[in-house]
């Protein structure tokens, strides 16, 4: 991939593949937590709310929150709804992971994220500017929803509808969350409070959901859950803050397109490594992952789009 890049961003490119890769352990994670817990819904609430934990102690100690605060006026409302893309993308990792293989639901995710990002960028919503919907970019979304389709269909089990759906709409509010979020970044100019800030708004959906689903008392208990299973929260701040340096760099839809390329052979790997029961690694779920390859490759041709 960073081959494809232009120098002044193979680093932020290779940095948004491990990102990529990042996010499809910790759907793996926040997966086990869910079932250990008897609760999708708690497992995401818990790793929103350890995370903002995490970076609300970052930004103090940094200084980070009190400078970012100061330049709050700057930041318009709808910045705030990142935190609801990214509540929306933890909660679906956390229930359909367990269900569906993360290899798949990574693809579905990249079919959201990829056409997401691409309207993203067309409508200017970018802190790195608009870009025009050109063939490459086109070709690249469209190679993408196809090797969610192979992958699709080559499943064993039942690819059950309803959560790859689920996952395409993540997807696509992942992708609206970084256009937002990297705003928030360059108009504080701290990515660290940018991300503090989308983790706020989404542990506040997200406890008011667990709050509803389970009343915020898991089935099987707290300690039921091991303790690597909790880190799900940490691997988030990590990529947010990542993705909300980076995006200004690249735009919504590369970027998008680098940490596809990191989540469908991060997810690939762990389904290689603990498959879900009954889901075992096909040629087409090989194939799809390297459709997605080739659908950044296409799309990474593409350097005339901004302006």
């Amino acid at each position: 991939m960073a081959v494809a890049a232009r120098p002044r961003t193979a680093l932020p490119t290779a940095a948004a593949v491990a990102t990529g890769a990042g996010i499809a352990v910790q759907s793996y994670i926040n997966g086990r937590l869910g079932q250990s817990l008897g609760s999708g819904e708690l497992a995401a609430a818990f790793n929103n709310v350890s995370g903002l934990a995490i970076l609300g102690a970052a930004a103090l100690a940094t200084g980070a929150g009190s400078r970012g605060v100061r330049h709050w006026a700057g930041v318009r409302p709808w910045y705030l709804l990142a935190g609801l893309g990214g509540a929306l993308m933890v909660t679906t990792g956390a229930i359909a992971a367990p269900k569906m293989g993360v290899a798949l639901l990574s693809l579905a995710l990249v079919c959201g994220q990829s056409s997401g990002s691409l309207l993203a960028d067309r409508a200017g919503l970018s802190p790195a500017g608009r870009h025009h919907v050109t063939a490459p970019r086109v070709v690249g979304v469209l190679i993408a929803v196809c090797a969610v389709a192979i992958s699709a269909l080559g499943a064993h089990s039942n690819p059950q509808a309803g959560l790859i759906a689920l996952a395409i709409v993540a997807g696509v509010a992942m992708a609206l969350q970084q256009a937002a979020n990297g705003h928030v970044a360059r108009t504080t100019g701290e990515p660290i409070f940018a991300s503090t800030v989308n983790f706020f708004v989404g542990s506040i959906a997200l406890v008011v959901a667990a709050a509803i689903a389970s009343g915020l008392t898991p089935e099987h208990g707290w300690a039921a859950a091991p303790a690597p299973e909790y880190i799900g929260g940490l691997i988030g701040v990590v990529a947010a803050t990542s993705m909300a340096i980076v995006v200004s760099r690249l735009g919504v839809l590369r970027l998008m397109l680098a940490v596809i390329a990191g989540q469908t052979l991060g997810g690939l790997v762990v389904d290689l490594i603990a498959p879900v029961h009954g889901e075992t690694v096909t040629a087409a779920t090989v194939a799809g992952v390297a459709l997605t390859f080739v659908a950044v490759l296409v799309s990474a041709r593409d350097d005339q789009g901004a302006r």
